[in-house]
């Protein structure tokens, strides 16, 4: 059988093209948002256990926020875990979970409440002391008036939770 002029150029045009796509994907490196801006002196952090001071009290509130922070920062960095006084050193407080009504419908009734949580963070950078912080992070989540609360609460603080995370989290290693 005879190979055509045409099959040759084919088969070479197809192998090229094959070591181009070989050559392009082992040189790529895929970023992501989620990569974070770790000083290379960084090397151990610790979070302290939550402490919640609100008035409207959840007691599965701050060990929850406690541990998603901490698996957060094992997730997405290369820092490792200790037990005290770390290369950075967090304290958090649950300064405010309250809800409010923010839909009042025409008949003066509420349509929409919102669940409002509020973190003040401490952030103490033994490495870099002008990089440590103070700050307060708030965020929430509107739920239909009609629901129970107690029927929610566990979807609505973990969604909001998770925001809290990543608010702190760019906050540390984002340099934003």
């Amino acid at each position: 059988m005879k190979k055509t002029l045409t099959d040759k150029i084919s088969r070479k045009f197809i192998l090229s093209n094959i070591i181009l796509l070989i050559f392009f994907i082992s040189s790529c490196k895929i970023y992501r948002f989620t990569d974070a801006s770790v000083d290379p002196n960084w090397k151990t952090f610790n979070i302290a256990q939550t402490i919640n001071i609100s008035t409207l009290q959840n007691p599965n509130a701050a060990p929850a926020f406690t541990e998603l922070l901490k698996e957060k920062f094992l997730r997405e960095t290369r820092l490792t875990l200790i037990r005290d006084s770390g290369d950075l050193d967090f304290a958090a407080t649950i300064t405010e979970y309250s809800i409010e009504p923010v839909a009042i419908t025409n008949t003066e009734t509420t349509a929409q409440n919102r669940l409002n949580i509020s973190v003040k963070v401490e952030c103490i950078n033994k490495v870099e002391a002008t990089k440590s912080f103070t700050q307060t992070f708030r965020d929430g989540e509107n739920f239909d008036a009609n629901r129970q609360f107690s029927d929610v609460e566990n979807g609505l603080t973990n969604t909001i939770y998770e925001r809290l995370v990543q608010q702190i989290f760019n906050r540390t290693f984002g340099n934003w």
